[in-house]
């Protein structure tokens, strides 16, 4: 793997025929909603039930259904692939692949089989952790590995699959801050090699957790990525669409450098990590916040017709009916076009896809009631500068719960609408970040950010007017009383970008050229506000965790589904 400069990726590269269709088709008004379900092979061959799981996927609108092939190395019986393919092509369904490419380490496919797939083969190696600890059911991404999943694509291409998405394993590290990847002497071995260094476990280890030499932060993440990228090349063969499925906020530290992989992938597809996947986690306001923030995150990235959802339940039935049809409807306020359901190799209960063909119409109506406004977001959450210097790694979703139209934004990626910065939290104020705060009309520090930045901000503060800092810390969890102490700072001024200015937990994205917002209820109970558009304060009452679109006459349309919410 080359060495190769670091930098800002071109993030305007891609295939845009796609886009450009899609684009007309928005123009003319029409629903862009596409559901999709990722599933096992094995329900497709099971006589006795496939024709009502067919069924029950059809009524529920399931357009096409992604089939898990390829386990951490153990290929699926391609004749059984075949079978399943077809009966699901037989009965309209579109079908595309779907890979582990290196393992989870744990069994996140189906705790309730104790025959799921989960050993790597004896040729590949384990992962090994910064502490000397082994990952199990985790390999380390080697030529054998690379190699494998490469010829796991041609037999799938072989079996009349032209697209094969990977799953979300393909990362270096789990969902935290750190620095990640793989610290076993071979690959410590190779990464010296290449960069030229003399590192060992125990001194990258302790250099990573300093996070004080930020060539060596660097060089290490770009070794890790390369090697995920790596993977995906060997997937893209003639014929194959590939794409890859990324983890809740995942970036370089995990492994994942997303530019990079459009850069030399132009058509890949990309599924936006989401998380939640239960009540216990799901069910909070400040987490469907967090979700939000994620999805807006990685379509920083990403043109939207490449983009996936991840709605999820996981493990079994740990996510109620109608937290799932929330999910989807979040990713439909978030712009995207393509929603997956997924639930590890178990085969949704009739349950859910009784609620989600129940909510079909709902969802149908909302979309296309959003089709024709593009998401614009004139606050920023100022999210680090790169992945490689390891900073938090979920931001607070406080500015949601506030109703601000709001998005994370880093500090190399580019975006000239930004009126407002908010600087929350422990985030370093780089020179890339000094760089851009001309940009905006006004830049808000939290407590935290304040103290960390102090000299810095002394310095600007000379030739700059438009900082100012917040006698308050945002939290991780905000209660109502800290969302009114944003909401009242934000009242201070006139504002261009319509806001919610009464009420709490209120979700809005703001669709710009229509002259539209979206609301939505972070509650389970019914909730008020009012939001301020263009001038004007409009009063809106919603539904527990009901969506609605409020045009600039102040019109409301509501996208409430009947699903019960207590069970």
């Amino acid at each position: 793997m080359a060495n190769r400069p670091h930098g800002i990726v071109d993030r305007n590269v891609g295939d845009r025929s796609i886009g450009q269709q899609r684009k007309m088709e928005k123009d003319k008004g029409k629903s862009m909603m596409k559901l999709h379900y990722s599933m096992a092979h094995e329900p497709l061959l099971e006589l006795s039930t496939r024709d009502a799981l067919i069924a029950n996927m059809k009524k529920a609108g399931i357009e096409k259904i992604w089939i898990a092939a390829f386990y951490s190395g153990d290929m699926v019986d391609l004749e059984e692939l075949k079978q399943a393919k077809a009966y699901a092509e037989q009965n309209g369904l579109e079908v595309g692949a779907l890979t582990i490419p290196i393992g989870h380490p744990g069994n996140s496919l189906n705790p309730e089989d104790p025959d799921s797939k989960l050993q790597i083969p004896k040729h590949w190696h384990y992962r090994i952790n910064k502490k000397g600890e082994t990952a199990y059911y985790c390999g380390a991404i080697d030529a054998c590995l690379i190699e494998d999943n490469g010829k796991a694509a041609m037999l799938l291409r072989d079996a009349g699959f032209t697209e094969v998405f990977l799953d979300d394993d393909l990362r270096v590290g789990n969902l935290n801050g750190n620095i990640e990847g793989c610290y076993c002497d071979a690959c410590v071995a190779e990464f010296n090699a290449i960069y030229r260094r003399q590192e060992t476990r125990e001194t990258l280890s302790v250099q990573m957790a300093d996070r004080r030499d930020p060539a060596l932060m660097k060089d290490w993440v770009a070794f890790q990525c390369d090697k995920v990228t790596a993977v995906m090349k060997a997937t893209d063969i003639e014929g194959v669409q590939p794409g890859i499925m990324v983890m809740h906020f995942g970036d370089e530290r995990h492994g994942i450098d997303i530019p990079a992989i459009r850069e030399q992938i132009p058509n890949t597809l990309f599924r936006v990590g989401e998380h939640q996947f239960n009540d216990r986690k799901f069910a909070n306001p400040y987490a469907k916040g967090e979700e939000m923030l994620g999805i807006a995150y990685h379509l920083n990235f990403i043109d939207k017709p490449f983009a996936y959802s991840e709605t999820t339940v996981f493990p079994p039935r740990s996510l109620k009916e109608h937290h799932l049809v929330y999910k989807a409807k979040l990713a439909i306020a978030a712009g995207l076009e393509n929603i997956l359901f997924m639930s590890g190799t178990w085969a949704m209960d009739d349950s859910y896809w009784e609620a989600i063909a129940a909510a079909l119409p709902v969802l149908r109506a909302f979309d296309k009631d959003c089709a024709d406004g593009e998401r614009t977001y004139p606050v920023h959450l100022a999210y680090g500068t790169h992945g490689a210097y390891a900073e938090p790694i979920i931001p607070t979703s406080l500015p949601v719960l506030a109703g601000l139209p709001v998005k994370p934004l880093r500090a190399d990626q580019c975006d000239d609408d930004g009126e407002l910065l908010l600087f929350f939290g422990d985030y370093e104020l780089t020179r890339e970040w000094q760089a851009k705060l001309p940009h905006y009309k006004q830049v808000m520090f939290d407590q935290k950010a304040a103290l960390k930045n102090k000299a810095a901000i002394e310095a600007l503060k000379a030739t700059a007017s438009n900082l100012v800092c917040w006698d308050h810390e945002a939290t991780s969890r905000p209660d109502a009383a800290e969302v009114s102490l944003l909401q009242a700072w934000i009242a201070q001024e006139a504002r261009e970008f319509p806001h919610i200015v009464e009420g709490d937990h209120i979700g809005l994205v703001w669709l710009k050229n229509s002259g539209k917002v979206i609301l939505y209820n972070l509650l389970e109970t019914e909730n008020q506000g009012a939001v301020e558009m263009s001038g004007r304060k409009h009063p809106v009452r919603l539904k527990p965790l009901s969506f609605a679109v409020l045009s600039r006459a102040g019109s409301l349309a509501e996208y409430d589904t009947e699903i019960e919410l207590y069970k």
